[in-house]
Order: C-alpha cells, then structure tokens, then sequence
C-alpha cells in the first residue's frame, strides 16, 4: 500500500507540472480526486485555491475535501474557475452525466485527462493495468466500470456541450505510452455564451490566458460567508479533518 502510494504521489507531481500552465482563475475543483494527490501537487504550482470531491472518504492529502452523491455537485453554477477531472470519466457508470456537472459549476475551464486507447491491443492493456492498479486502491472499494473510449468519442462528448477545445496534449513518457496512453483536453467556455467563461487567446508554448484579471487566490477561512464555496452548504458533505 505505502508502495503504491508513494508512486501515486510522484505521478500526480509529473501530472500537475504539465497541468499547472493550464490552470486559470481562482478557483480550482479537482472532481473524483480519489486520494488528493494532483489537487495537491497542482496546488503547489500556482496561486489556486484548491477544492476536492469524490464519492467516498478516500483522501489522504490535506486540504478542503468534500464528499458527494456522485449525481448532483454541492456548489452552485460556475463556483469554480478551473474542473480538473483526471483519469476519472472512465470509472463513471455515467460519464455523461458526471461531466455535465462538472460544466454546471465551472466558470471558464475544464481540463479532462483520460485514458484512451485507439486499437484493440491497447484497449487490451489499459483494461488489464487498470484492474491491476485500482484494485488496491481505497480498501479495495473504487468503482472499476472502465469504460474507455477513444479520443475522437471524448472529443464528441466536450463539444456537445459546446465548450472549445483550446489544447490536447500526451501526458507520460515513451516507456509509459507503450501501454498507456494519456490524453489531457482543455476546454474553455465560449465566449458570448451566458453560461461560458470568458475569451481566451494563445500564449508562448501554446498555452492560453484569459483575457479578465481573474485576480489571485482567496486567503478567507473556510467557515467565512466570504469564501468563494459556501462552506455552510457542505458542511454536511465535508470529510471530518477535511478543513
């Protein structure tokens, strides 16, 4: 277990150095973050005050974490400047469902990282390493659905939600994409949509910025009224040494 954790721990590391350039805004949720590890890692990277959620009472990094239904987000729409959902959407029984909230209480960006696969030998492995992997992990109680699809299936699922896919990159390296295959999308919502985040443009290497000063990250205790999540609505929600 502490083996497996330790390499967890240094994945999410390599994960958030590729993910922090893509980070916007104030607010981040880390959706399905399992243990916490990238929340974490990505929270040492940027000025992004961090906020994760999952099913179960499965962390192990410190910092806010909230526990919900897996059908209805705690929060209001467009709480969060930033959704990261990594290596999550392939254990939902309904991914559809599951990304629909997170577009419901994102403001401008969401960053998906999946697992895909794009012949029936690398199906084959990914299903083989996942079970493998995921079996171990929480007591043995993560849900294991893996239902992988191909880039071109994520793809179709982040446009009919009308969001503009503004970057896809390969994480891992090559000894890695031998058998795995992880694939980051981020997506803005379009600008002149009432429900979307603001307009974004390319900076250097690539990446994007939004063009509104989104401001820095919050410095309000958590029981504030002030605080950007309303931490009265969780307080239900919230693992016990979660604040």
């Amino acid at each position: 277990m502490r083996l497996l954790q330790a390499f967890l721990r240094r994945y999410a590391r390599a994960e958030a150095r590729v993910l922090a350039p893509y980070v916007i805004g104030p607010r981040l949720l880390d959706l399905g973050a399992g243990e916490g590890w990238v929340g974490e890692a990505v929270r040492m990277l940027t000025p992004a005050w961090t906020c994760a959620v999952d099913v179960g009472r499965f962390r192990l990094a410190k910092g806010p974490y909230a526990i919900y239904d897996g059908t209805r987000l705690p929060f209001a729409e467009d709480t969060f400047d930033t959704t990261l959902i990594s290596f999550v959407l392939h254990h939902c029984e309904r991914p559809e469902a599951v990304f629909a909230e997170a577009v419901r209480v994102t403001r401008a960006r969401l960053l998906v990282i999946e697992s895909v696969y794009r012949s029936r030998v690398e199906h084959f492995w990914l299903d083989l390493l996942d079970r493998q992997l995921n079996r171990h992990r929480h007591d043995g109680r993560m849900n294991v659905p893996l239902a992988f699809r191909r880039p071109e299936e994520w793809h179709a699922l982040f446009e009919s939600h009308s969001l503009r896919i503004v970057a896809k990159e390969w994480l891992g390296s090559r000894v890695e994409r031998l058998v795995h295959h992880p694939l980051l999308f981020a997506m803005d919502k379009r600008a002149g949509d009432p429900k979307g985040g603001p307009e974004c443009v390319p900076t250097t290497g690539g990446r994007y910025r939004s063009d509104t000063r989104l401001g820095t990250a919050p410095d309000l205790h958590p029981n504030d009224l002030g605080h950007p999540v309303c931490w009265a609505s969780l307080k239900d929600t919230l693992a016990d040494d979660a604040l």
